[in-house]
C-alpha cells in the first residue's frame, strides 16, 4: 500500500512539473567511428521546425527540416530532409535533454546522421560529435568549419583512434584538431568534406 502511494505521489508530481529534463551520457568516439556509423552525411541548412506530441504521451519530438546542399556520404536524392530530436515545447510542457543542442533555424552545417528513418533521441552520430557548423569568417574572407562549441576545425587526423578506456564525450571526437580562432590554415567546407569522403571509402 505504501509503495502504491509513493508511485501515485511521484506520478502526480511529474504531471505538475511544466518542464522535464532528461539526463544523457554519450561516449567519446573518433572521427573514423563517427563517419563509419553514419548512414548519411550531408551539408545542409535548417529551414524549419515542427513539434509533435503523440496523443496520450508526455514525450515531445521536434522535427528539424533541412535543405540538403550536398551529400557527403550515403544516398539521398531529395532536396529536403526532416530529422526528429527528442524534446521541445508544446503548450505548457517543455522537455529538454541535457547536453543536447538541436540545430537552430538558419543554421548551416555538416551533419552525420545515424539513421534517416528511426525516431531517436538525437539522430546525429555521437550527438555534438557529429554536428559541425559552417561559418563565414570576415578576416579570412571565406567559410570555416567549427565544432558545435565554437572551436575552429584546423584539420582531421584520419588515423586517430579513441582510447581503449571508456571516456565520456566533451563534444569533440578524437582526431578533430581545433583552434580557438580562425587561422589561415583553418579547413574550409570543401577540404572537410574531402577528408570525410576519404574516410568513408
Amino acid at each position: 500500500m505504501q509503495n502504491s502511494l509513493k508511485k501515485l505521489w511521484l506520478a502526480l508530481v511529474l504531471c505538475l512539473i511544466p518542464g522535464l529534463l532528461l539526463a544523457s551520457s554519450i561516449k567519446r568516439a573518433d572521427m573514423g567511428e563517427i563517419t563509419r556509423d553514419a548512414q548519411l552525411v550531408f551539408e545542409g541548412r535548417v529551414i524549419g521546425t515542427r513539434v509533435e506530441q503523440p496523443p496520450g504521451e508526455r514525450s515531445i519530438h521536434t522535427w528539424v527540416r533541412f535543405e540538403v546542399l550536398d551529400v557527403v556520404k550515403g544516398s539521398y536524392d531529395k532536396p529536403v530532409i526532416e530529422l526528429s530530436f527528442l524534446g521541445g515545447t508544446r503548450g505548457d510542457l517543455t522537455v529538454r535533454v541535457s547536453d543536447m543542442q538541436m540545430p537552430r533555424m538558419g543554421e548551416h552545417g555538416i551533419y552525420f546522421v545515424e539513421d534517416t528513418q528511426r525516431r531517436l533521441v538525437n539522430p546525429l552520430v555521437g550527438w555534438s560529435q557529429g554536428h559541425f557548423l559552417v561559418n563565414y569568417d570576415s578576416k579570412l574572407q571565406r567559410q570555416t568549419i567549427t565544432t558545435l562549441s565554437g572551436k575552429v576545425v584546423r584539420d582531421i587526423d584520419t588515423g586517430a583512434r579513441r582510447s581503449s578506456l571508456a571516456e565520456l564525450s566533451q563534444g569533440i571526437a578524437y582526431g578533430v584538431i581545433t583552434d580557438d580562432q580562425p587561422k589561415p590554415q583553418s579547413i574550409d567546407p570543401a577540404g572537410f568534406k574531402s577528408l570525410i569522403r576519404g574516410m568513408a571509402q
